[in-house]
């Protein structure tokens, strides 16, 4: 369990230098700079008979050991609690992917949603099955999930780098449960309890809390923190599209966040679009404006992009900054060209609209 007393608060000098001292061993302990990807899609891209071309044109047979080979050191997996659409992004598909990259020597991130479906700053809907639940019973069906799906991995030896407790809970999770706009009390205390469910499993592991910007990491992880929690890690979604463009501006909010809150960083989402233009009917987030000036959406200028920030990222300390995640790289339009309930995400994924691997694969193998 991490609760903890923020120093600011302490009227003791002798505590506040304990503190310190203990945040500082937490802090020595990092020495990665991941450069990972979301590969959720990845089954539900397979199973759409996707063929994923390299550079050259030729197909990748084997697309998990090919993205292991071009550099990606971390894989981010989201696990939904009882998907309604068959069984995507359920524990059961999740555990199946875990094998196939820890096969492979690539570090694993599990994003737990504590959810059904999509988590997010507008919907953190609590599972239909913990739906009447008390306070404590939901905490209890909580842990207990979490504590058993975590045994799996353990059984299969598999020890996960860091495991993600919700995802984007600017609100909190597990609504009404997790709510915080009474107060983070609740919600701290729900991390707390999936905190020492993950220690109970795998001491070593590394817990992250993910909200959905670096600029609200401040005041909601200092809130968390006054509340009595503190996680290994703080996570944060970064798109240009709907953050901060100015890639010195994202490297000096990582610090300013690690200053604030005295934990390394990380960039859990990231992407870049490489071109405007279309390969279904369904609607793309990406557009036209959307661009960081100098960074063009063309395959060169993804590159381009994603060179600047590891650039950026890499003056860091590691103990400020842990690295970053591109978010789904593998989501390619795969229910046709007419397809209105295809991929939003087509062009800003790694691959080009014939399925080819884009450039800014690159920056994997870049240091």
């Amino acid at each position: 369990m991490v609760i903890i007393t923020w120093p600011f608060y302490l009227d003791s000098l002798e505590h506040t230098v304990s503190l310190a001292f203990v945040l500082l061993l937490s802090q020595m302990a990092f020495s990665q700079n991941w450069k990972g990807i979301d590969a959720s899609f990845l089954p539900h891209m397979i199973g759409d008979e996707v063929v994923y071309l390299d550079e050259t044109g030729a197909e990748i047979e084997f697309p998990r050991m090919w993205m292991a080979e071009q550099g990606v050191d971390l894989v981010r997996l989201r696990v939904w609690h009882n998907p309604n659409s068959g069984l995507r992004s359920s524990w059961l598909e999740v555990l199946e992917e875990s094998k196939h990259w820890d096969s492979l020597g690539v570090s694993l991130l599990i994003d737990y949603h504590f959810s059904d479906t999509w988590a997010d700053p507008a919907h953190q809907e609590i599972p239909v099955a913990w739906n009447g639940e008390s306070f404590e019973e939901a905490t209890a069906s909580m842990t207990c999930w979490l504590q058993c799906t975590l045994e799996a991995l353990h059984s299969n030896g598999i020890e996960p780098a860091m495991v993600q407790l919700g995802n984007e809970i600017d609100p909190g999770m597990m609504l009404p449960h997790g709510g915080v706009s009474d107060g983070f009390g609740p919600l701290a205390e729900l991390l707390n309890a999936g905190h020492d469910a993950v220690e109970t499993v795998f001491p070593n592991c590394k817990v992250a809390v993910h909200v959905s910007s670096l600029e609200i990491g401040p005041w909601f992880f200092g809130e968390l923190a006054e509340a009595g929690y503190l996680p290994d890690v703080a996570a944060v979604s970064q798109y240009s599209k709907w953050h901060l463009q100015d890639i010195a501006a994202i490297a000096d909010a990582v610090v300013e966040l690690h200053e604030t809150v005295g934990t390394p960083v990380f960039i859990a989402e990231t992407a870049y679009a490489w071109t405007t233009d279309w390969a279904d009917w369904t609607d793309n987030l990406w557009w036209i404006g959307d661009e960081t000036p100098g960074y063009p959406f063309t395959p060169e200028g993804q590159l381009a992009y994603f060179d600047a920030l590891q650039t950026a990222l890499n003056q860091l300390e590691s103990d400020v900054s842990l690295g970053w995640c591109y978010w789904s790289p593998e989501w390619v339009a795969s229910q046709g060209v007419t397809s209105t309930a295809g991929s939003p995400w087509e062009n800003a994924t790694l691959f080009d609209f014939e399925w080819k691997a884009l450039p800014a694969w690159g920056i994997f193998s870049n240091e």
